[in-house]
Formats: structure tokens, sequence, C-alpha cells
């Protein structure tokens, strides 16, 4: 099924069509089904299906569960996008300018933007903006729950769960956080870019900035919880359509700084060999680490799902599975450790003090 799930998911995100030797039992699709739903890519997928000879596709009673799920994401995107395009366009009215993180920015590569998997809403404010917008939500009503840690707010709106970040990414190492953050002080003086959504013309980081930013927050969860591939979909998608966009050595140069590098190279070999990015995509040469360091992240991704949400370290009721969820995950920064030093040595010190203050909290609810 692996090699098949894997042609479906390809063929989906080029819009192409896939090629099925013989028909499907009903077992077989369902297990396509269910992967694809623990990898989030559900909508995009039965595109795919969609361009399959009648007697090559899903028996009926699967095919039109397939086609609500799909119906319910398109509605999902159309009520994010209209909200947003509003939610952006009152603030700028305010005088505050918001950059769209990753999510419904990267969708609209995809041949078909609505069915992709929409989240929450990411946005990045500069250091100015970002108090402001914090008052501007108040009064609107909303909660802000403060995650000082995180360097982010979080909030409800309009039934939709916002983010709201002072840092376009996070790091565990002071040492990257700060290289990080000028760095990106630096891009950001770069011409603006945007992407449409529902007519609004909304700001997203340059294309270089994106880039890292995409690799930062995909690190992140590989050296925690997990990703999924909707996450490395994105990736082939930004890279295949903005790569001409990027300086090649300066954007190495940063990676290798940031202690990146090795995660874009793993994650680019999968996006080649997997998702059949052109290998003339790559800026880089594949060593046998690279390789392995993409067979681990390949085994976190179809082992556990999407951001790890099918592994039992996702699943804490108690102190016992807390401990439990620490210990799984400085395992795996050991396991990915040389995908970023910084990184794998620090998250652990700093997830005892998140998994000790959770438990006091607990105790005392």
């Amino acid at each position: 099924m692996g090699e098949l799930f894997f042609e479906l998911l390809k063929c989906a995100i080029w819009g192409n069509t896939p090629y099925i030797k013989r028909p499907l039992n009903e077992e077989e699709w369902q297990q396509l089904f269910s992967m694809a739903k623990e990898q989030t890519v559900t909508g995009i997928m039965l595109d795919a299906i969609a361009k399959l000879p009648q007697e090559l596709q899903p028996q009926k009673q699967l095919r039109m569960q397939w086609i609500i799920a799909q119906k319910i994401i398109e509605k999902q995107n159309a009520y994010m996008n209209k909200e947003l395009a509003d939610m952006i366009t009152e603030m700028e009215s305010a005088g505050i300018k918001a950059y769209l993180l990753k999510g419904q920015g990267v969708a609209a590569y995809y041949p078909e933007p609505s069915h992709r998997v929409c989240g929450d809403i990411d946005l990045f404010f500069k250091k100015r903006d970002f108090e402001k917008a914090i008052e501007h939500f108040i009064s609107k009503n909303c909660i802000i729950e403060d995650n000082s840690e995180e360097s982010h707010a979080e909030t409800t709106y309009k039934n939709i769960s916002l983010e709201l970040h002072k840092k376009s990414a996070t790091f565990y190492s002071k040492k990257t956080q700060k290289l990080y953050s000028q760095i990106m002080e630096k891009l950001l003086n770069e011409r603006d870019e945007y992407v449409e959504i529902n007519g609004c013309q909304i700001p997203v980081l340059p294309k270089t900035a994106n880039a890292i930013q995409l690799l930062a927050h995909t690190q992140r969860h590989i050296i925690t919880s997990g990703i999924g591939l909707r996450q490395v979909c994105d990736w082939v998608l930004f890279i295949y359509r903005n790569q001409k966009y990027i300086e090649a050595t300066e954007f190495i140069g940063i990676l290798k700084e940031l202690q990146l590098y090795k995660t874009y190279k793993a994650l680019t070999y999968i996006a080649i060999e997997k998702l059949g990015l052109p290998r003339d995509y790559a800026m880089c040469n594949f060593k046998k680490t690279d390789i392995k360091n993409a067979r681990k992240m390949m085994w976190l991704i179809t082992t556990f799902g999407n951001f790890g949400h099918y592994g039992e370290h996702n699943i804490l009721q108690n102190k016992a599975d807390y401990l439990k969820a620490y210990i799984w995950k400085v395992r795996n920064c050991i396991r990915f450790y040389r995908l970023a030093q910084r990184e794998a040595f620090s998250y652990p010190v700093w997830q005892l003090h998140s998994v000790k203050d959770t438990i006091l909290k607990r105790k005392h609810e």
C-alpha cells in the first residue's frame, strides 16, 4: 500500500493522473483512506483518485465518504479564507501589519488550494505591531492566552484558532534564536511579498525568509513529536514555485548558521524520492548521512502520523503519561540530534520545565 499511497499523493500535488495496475478491493481502499486521514491529505488525494477510470475508483460507499470529507474541507477553507481576509483588512485599517505564516499562504501553491486541510491561523507581527494586535483582539472580546515561553499569544476569533507571534519561529537554543532573529530582521527589509486570498492581498514573508521559517517550523516538530506528509507537500510546492527567487549561496549559508541545513537536505531528499520534486531543485548533494536522516524522518512520519498525533507520546491524561511522553521526546531528540545539535540538546531542558509546570498546574486544579 505504501507505494500506491505515494503514487496517489504525488499525482495529487502535481495534478497528474495516477497509474494503478488493477482494481483495489474495499479493504485496500479503506487502508488508503485511513492513511490519508492520518497524514491530513484526504482532500488533495481525492483529486488524484477522481482522475482514475470509473472501474478503478473506490467502491461507492467509501467514494461518497471521501467526497463528503473533501466537501467539509472546502467549506472550512472558504470560511477561514473569508474571515482571514476580513481580519487582515481590519488590522490594516487600524495601522497593524500582520504577516501570514505557512498554512493558508502555502495552500495557494496547490493545484486546488481549497482541498488542503486547514488548521489554525498563524500571524507574525514586528515588535511595534505585536502589542497593538493583542489590544485589537481584546477589543473584539477575545480571550488572550499568553504563552511567553513560546513567544506568542493564542486566542479564538469567530471560531478560528489564532496564534499571534512576535517571533516568526522559535528555537529551544537561545544562541540559535538570537541568530535567527538577527537574520530575519535583515531579510524582512527586503521588498514585501503578498498572497491573494479571497480577493485580499495578504502580506507573507519574503521568499528566502519564508523558506527558512518553513524549515524551522518543520525541524521543531521533527525533534519533538513528529510531522506529517502535509508539511512535506507544503515544502515541495513552495520550493517548486519559489526557488528561482532564492539565492542559493546566501540561503545555504543561513541554513548552516542556524543548523537547519541537514533538515533541509533530508526533507528535500524525501521530496525528490517520494513526491516527485525534480532533482535539479535540490541546492545540495546528498550524502549517506542525509539519506539515513531522511529514512528516519519517513519512519517518524509514517509511524505516528500528522504532528505525531497517533503516537503514545500524545496521550496525556495523568502524571505518568506526561513522564512517558517526556522520555519518548528525549529519545527522539537523541534519534535526530545530528539534524540540529543545539536544538536537540536544548529541548529536553526546556521540556522538563514545561512538564513540571503542567503537572503542578493539574495538581492544584
